[in-house]
């Protein structure tokens, strides 16, 4: 159907861009648009002024240990989910201390095109994340607008999304209530499983209730397409302090370090990939992330010449203090369908 949408706009590392037709008038569309036009080094003083010890001198570059997939002889890497532990999977990491960047201060700034990552400012109108249909009702088109003008795609559909609190233990995949905070290295599809996520969201559809019918499917897989995600913290005033999101540059990756991660549920097998610890490998963070900003990543591409996976993970800075207020946050998956192409 027609994409429409009342009053959202996004702001773009090219300045402000207005991406659907409707009023510029609420106080946190205002707050964003002044914050757009301040330079860069107001913005940079804004967050150190709020920061804690690893954005001292004006940099929020911090050390950290990631957590990195380890295969073990005999075993393959993954987990079970909701069933009984067969002893064919197994979950093992390995700790490597590293400097994750402070990606505010990329130039140029890093684009969901070049880095499979980019920070937008987007405010939203959702008052109540907990409330699902809120979510899908307000948020969804909120994040269709987004993606749509971050990736150029002439569709977008949002699939599920996924509240977090690092103070939620250590359920990562809840589908309900609040899932816990994801201390791996990751990307969420692999080469297989991108492409059969799109085909089991026809079939089956995802926990929201998002289903594609097979002519969707059908148009989808017919054309070029990419799985993008959009992760925004939620505390009203309270930028994220503790187990932020890391997110890898994708020049650094290797294909040959890429493991196939298993994810064993009750009705279906999902798969995404892990990763082996490589020297070369440049991490990035956006510190002190607000309610405001959404970090948009790609999470698999089908197009083959360019940038495909945003490896991520939460993580714990060294130099974090023991009191920082666990992180809220919300994150929602998408297929964003691209232009058909013209005969030449």
């Amino acid at each position: 159907g027609a994409f429409t949408c009342s009053s959202m706009l996004a702001l773009g590392r090219l300045g402000l861009r207005r991406v659907c037709r409707g009023q510029l008038r609420s106080p946190a569309l205002a707050a964003a648009m002044a914050d757009a036009s301040s330079p860069p080094a107001a913005k940079r003083l804004k967050h150190t002024a709020a920061s804690q010890e690893g954005l001292a001198n004006g940099s929020g570059a911090v050390r950290a240990s990631l957590h990195y997939s380890r295969v073990l002889p005999g075993k393959r890497v993954g987990r079970y989910i909701g069933v009984e532990d067969a002893g064919e999977l197994v979950d093992v990491h390995s700790e490597h201390e590293l400097e994750i960047g402070d990606a505010r201060r990329l130039e140029p700034p890093a684009s969901l095109e070049t880095n499979c990552f980019e920070l937008r400012v987007h405010p939203t109108a959702v008052q109540n994340f907990q409330d699902d249909e809120e979510v899908k009702e307000v948020y969804y088109p909120e994040m269709e607008a987004i993606v749509k003008s971050a990736t150029g795609a002439e569709h977008v559909i949002v699939f599920d999304h996924t509240v977090r609190d690092s103070a939620a233990g250590q359920s990562l995949n809840a589908t309900t209530g609040v899932a816990a905070a994801v201390l791996r290295v990751h990307t969420d599809y692999s080469d297989k499983s991108g492409p059969l996520r799109v085909k089991t969201l026809a079939e089956n559809g995802s926990y929201t209730g998002v289903q594609l019918s097979q002519d969707e499917k059908e148009e989808i897989l017919s054309r070029e397409f990419c799985i993008v995600n959009v992760w925004r913290n939620i505390k009203e005033s309270e930028p994220v302090q503790s187990k932020p999101l890391a997110v890898l540059e994708p020049s650094t990756l290797d294909k040959g370090d890429f493991i196939t991660y298993e994810m064993q549920y009750a009705e279906r097998k999902g798969e995404n990939y892990a990763l082996h610890f490589n020297l070369g490998h440049r991490w990035y963070h956006y510190p002190l992330m607000e309610k405001d900003e959404c970090l948009v990543f790609k999470t698999w591409e089908s197009r083959t010449d360019r940038p495909r996976y945003c490896f991520h993970t939460a993580f714990d800075a060294l130099t974090q203090p023991p009191d920082a207020p666990p992180r809220s946050s919300i994150e929602v998956r998408t297929v964003a369908i691209m232009p058909q192409k013209t005969a030449a």
